[in-house]
């Protein structure tokens, strides 16, 4: 399964006709966070696939020019500290959760902090439990905006990845995890990284990936 992911930056290409062409033969979208609504709405407009996404820590509510308060992307999917089930066009199940937000250095919204993130870790358990008994696995994809503690992350309190992501990772097995939050201008090696079975690839942009699927 070919899924769009992207994160952080709204780019020219993907924001233009040109979209369907960057990302040919893709089935879903999965947002890391940190993109304006309008954007988000005009790939899934275009594309006509289900948008997953969650919340970065830059996201704010919106308003229009007529006054209405946007509060996120019309006809996408919040993932933010669930997880949900999405049907391939192979008739198979791929098995989506997502946690938003970064390390808490500022008291705004969509910050957390360590503890906050373990909590809100954990009430996935009970999905991630009855995932395994349906499916016979946890989890296919992890979706967040910070990173795993010493995964892509930074040293900046702002910046500094969650033990919580780690250790549910680590629990949860997905084969892939991918957040958005740290830009390579920091200097950060983003190359893909492996946890256990785990491929945790950082998204600046877009990435397109060819997925597995489990059976």
């Amino acid at each position: 399964m070919r899924v769009l992911v992207v994160s952080d930056v709204a780019e020219e290409a993907l924001y233009s006709p040109a979209v369907g062409q960057v990302a040919a033969g893709v089935e879903a979208v999965l947002s890391c966070g940190d993109l304006p609504f309008p954007y988000l709405e005009f790939i899934l407009t275009m594309l006509g696939v289900p948008l997953l996404y969650v919340a970065g820590n830059h996201d704010r509510p919106t308003f229009t020019a007529d006054g209405r308060v946007v509060t996120r992307p019309e006809g996408g999917t919040s993932i933010d500290g669930r997880a949900v089930r999405l049907r391939t066009s192979g008739d198979r199940t791929l098995l989506v959760a997502g946690l938003g937000g970064s390390m808490s250095y500022s008291g705004s919204p969509n910050q957390y902090t360590e503890g906050e993130m373990v909590r809100r870790a954990a009430r996935l358990a009970p999905r991630l439990v009855l995932n395994r008994l349906r499916h016979g696995r946890a989890l296919d994809i992890l979706v967040t905006h910070a990173a795993p503690m010493g995964i892509h992350d930074g040293e900046d309190l702002c910046h500094r990845g969650f033990v919580a992501l780690r250790r549910l990772i680590c629990a949860a097995r997905p084969r892939y995890a991918f957040h958005g939050h740290v830009h390579p201008s920091y200097g950060r090696d983003q190359s893909p990284v492996r946890i256990g079975e785990t491929l945790v690839m950082s998204v600046w942009g877009h990435r397109v990936v060819d997925v597995e699927v489990a059976g």
